[in-house]
């Protein structure tokens, strides 16, 4: 009994021990690494111990009660994650085979495997990393578009500096609907592939790790939350998110609003004109650009938005119930 209270206790750490996770240590470290290395190619010069340090560990940034805030977040997100995980853990390799086996009803066979399984693996390896970058892309996009959404999201985006802890700076909302989003798009790309291909197409399993995204995990997604200077321009921007593609995002200038949605690639942004390439002499300001005290504490940062989000839905119910009933009232004077 002890062991299971403790193995719980202690859940949250084990996202920084799987290989399969993308909060694996070793991620943080090589990334940390990557950023310093680009940072001194830009600058054209090595950095002494107290530079790396400055660029690494930023005391100003560390200390800062918004990233104190962003911890606690952390643990509150991770034991949720154990509940989701409980609840819903096989959900996505099941649909899956659901999808493939859906096609041998409606097809009435399936295909003959065809072609190398190193091809078929790579190229479901591809589709299955643009499927999770479209899935993040759309669910970012209702975050921000859609009102009661919103007030779930600006938890994220009340953070005041950027830390990779910010990561975690989630609503449990948000934690299940950019995996319930994202996992319905990979199947419906994986479902067809190992209908055709067979057990080929199965190497890449959506609930272990895709080699492409495993390549950004220890280059540049952790330094997505961060204050790093790294840009790129011309044509790459519109490829790839970097550090300062994200910066932009969490901007309290309104031309950025509902700018730069992607994780890894700037692709469907570009295609679905929320891109905004950032340029280096920008001086940015993080937050939400007003006071908001609920989201200043862990406990009002889960609470709040339940309440915001259900007046939002409440209202626009009631508008569209006064809308129809004056539109059956006025067809009931005409008739």
């Amino acid at each position: 009994m002890y062991n299971t209270i403790l193995s719980y206790l202690l859940y949250p750490l084990s996202f920084l021990m799987l290989p399969s996770s993308q909060y694996f240590m070793p991620t943080y470290f090589t990334a940390a690494g990557f950023g310093l290395v680009v940072l001194m190619l830009v600058k054209r010069k090595i950095f002494g111990l107290a530079q790396i340090k400055r660029v690494l560990w930023p005391t100003h940034l560390v200390q800062h009660a918004s990233t104190k805030l962003d911890i606690k977040l952390f643990f509150i997100g991770a034991y949720y994650l154990l509940l989701q995980v409980l609840l819903i853990g096989g959900l996505t390799v099941l649909s899956v085979e659901g999808a493939a086996a859906a096609l041998d009803r409606i097809a009435g066979f399936r295909p003959a495997p065809m072609g190398p399984s190193w091809l078929v693996s790579g190229t479901t390896m591809l589709l299955v990393f643009l499927a999770v970058e479209f899935g993040y892309w759309f669910s970012h996009m209702l975050m921000h578009r859609i009102p009661a959404l919103w007030e779930f999201h600006k938890v994220h985006h009340s953070a005041e500096v950027l830390t990779p802890a910010t990561e975690w700076r989630q609503h449990p909302v948000e934690l299940a609907l950019f995996p319930l989003l994202i996992g319905i798009v990979s199947v419906l790309v994986q479902g067809p592939m190992i209908w055709a291909f067979g057990a080929s197409a199965q190497v890449v399993d959506p609930v272990k790790a895709n080699l492409i995204s495993m390549a950004f995990w220890y280059t540049t997604v952790h330094l997505r939350h961060t204050e790093l200077p790294i840009y790129v321009g011309n044509f790459l921007a519109k490829v790839i998110q970097t550090p300062a593609h994200h910066q932009v995002h969490h901007s309290i200038d309104p031309r950025h609003f509902d700018k730069n949605m992607g994780y890894c690639l700037s692709i469907f942004d570009w295609l679905f004109g929320t891109l905004y390439i950032p340029t280096r002499d920008e001086k940015l300001t993080y937050g939400l650009g007003h006071e908001d005290a609920a989201l200043e504490t862990a406990v009002g940062s889960i609470v709040a938005p339940f309440g915001r989000a259900f007046a939002i839905v409440s209202k626009s119910v009631r508008r569209q119930l006064s809308a129809k009933a004056e539109s059956e009232e006025t067809a009931g004077r005409q008739g």
